[in-house]
C-alpha cells in the first residue's frame, strides 16, 4: 500500500500535469471496490430456507430465500454480499414473502469491476424487469443510497426500506480529492467525470435529492453507534422524507444492524404494513 502523503504528493503533481488523466485514474480507484468487508459472526448461521444461488439477465448473481410470495428486493451496501440479509430474508420468508438480494455491480460473481449509486440503481432496475413486480425494496448503506435512484428510474416498488444509508454520497467525491490532494483543475475533471455518469449534477442523484420523487412508503433505520455513516445522515433523510417511518437504534453499528431481532421485526412489520 502506497503511503498517504507519498499518494497525495504523486497525485498533486499528476494533477497539474494531466489533470483529465489523473481525474480519470481517481475515478477509477473511488468506484472499484476490491474486495469484500470481513463477515460477520450472523452470517455464517443457516437460515430456512437455505438461499438459492440465482443468475439474472445482465449478469447479476443473487441469492433467494423462499419461492413463493410477493417479492422483497435487497441490495447491500460497499464490500457487502447478500448473506448480510439472511436474518432479514428469514423473517420475509416466514412472513409469506420471497426475497432475492443481489450481488452488487462490481462485487462477487455479478458484471463489472465497479460500483458507483448510478450502476447500483440500474441493476435493481434490470433485477425488477426480468423479476415481475416488485412489493418491497430494502437497501444496505450504499445500496440504500441506490434504491431511490432506481425508483427514479422507473422501478415501482409499495415499499422502501434504507438501512445505514448515507443522504448525501456526492460529498463522498469531494472528501476522496481533498484525500489524494487532487489539484483544482484535476477536481474539476472528477466532478465532470461523475456528472456524465450520473446523467446528470451527481448531487441530483442523492437520496435527499429524489425524496420528493419516491411515491413509496419509507422506512429509515440507523444506529446512533454507526461508525461509516454517521446518524447525522438518518436525520437529513427524516427532513427529506416528513412522512418516512424512522428507526434509530444504539450499540449496534453499521452492519450489525441488519442482524437485530428488533430491527428485522420492524422491517417485517412495515412491509407487510
Amino acid at each position: 500500500m502506497i503511503p498517504p502523503v507519498l499518494l497525495r504528493a504523486g497525485f498533486g503533481l499528476y494533477g497539474r500535469l494531466a489533470p483529465r488523466q489523473a481525474a480519470l485514474t481517481a475515478a477509477s480507484l473511488l468506484t472499484r471496490p476490491r474486495g469484500r468487508n470481513p463477515p460477520q459472526p450472523w452470517e455464517h448461521e443457516p437460515t430456512d430456507p437455505l438461499p438459492e444461488p440465482q443468475v439474472l439477465p445482465g449478469d447479476l448473481h443473487a441469492l433467494q430465500w423462499g419461492d413463493s410470495g410477493p417479492l422483497v428486493l435487497g441490495l447491500h451496501g460497499w464490500r457487502g454480499r447478500p448473506t448480510q440479509f439472511g436474518r432479514l430474508a428469514e423473517a420475509m420468508v416466514a412472513a409469506g414473502y420471497r426475497m432475492i438480494v443481489l450481488d452488487a455491480p462490481g462485487h462477487g460473481r455479478s458484471r463489472g469491476l465497479a460500483a458507483t449509486p448510478r450502476l447500483l440503481g440500474e441493476a435493481l432496475v434490470e433485477a425488477g424487469a426480468a423479476l415481475g413486480e416488485v412489493h418491497a425494496l430494502i437497501g444496505h448503506s450504499l445500496g440504500g443510497a441506490a434504491a431511490p435512484i432506481a425508483i427514479e428510474l422507473g422501478l415501482r416498488v409499495r415499499r422502501l426500506v434504507m438501512i445505514g444509508s448515507p443522504a448525501r454520497p456526492s460529498r463522498l467525491i469531494e472528501w476522496y480529492a481533498d484525500q489524494l490532494g487532487l489539484p483544482l483543475q484535476a477536481r474539476r475533471r472528477l466532478d465532470e467525470w461523475f456528472d456524465a455518469h450520473a446523467g446528470r449534477p451527481a448531487a441530483l442523484l442523492d437520496p435527499v435529492a429524489l425524496a420528493p420523487h419516491v411515491e413509496a412508503s419509507v422506512m429509515v433505520v440507523h444506529d446512533e453507534d454507526d461508525e461509516i455513516i454517521p446518524a447525522a445522515d438518518a436525520r437529513l433523510l427524516e427532513a427529506a422524507w416528513p412522512p418516512a417511518q424512522m428507526l434509530y437504534t444504539r450499540g449496534l453499528g453499521h452492519r450489525n444492524v441488519l442482524s437485530d431481532p428488533e430491527v428485522v421485526a420492524a422491517v417485517r412489520a412495515f412491509i407487510a404494513g
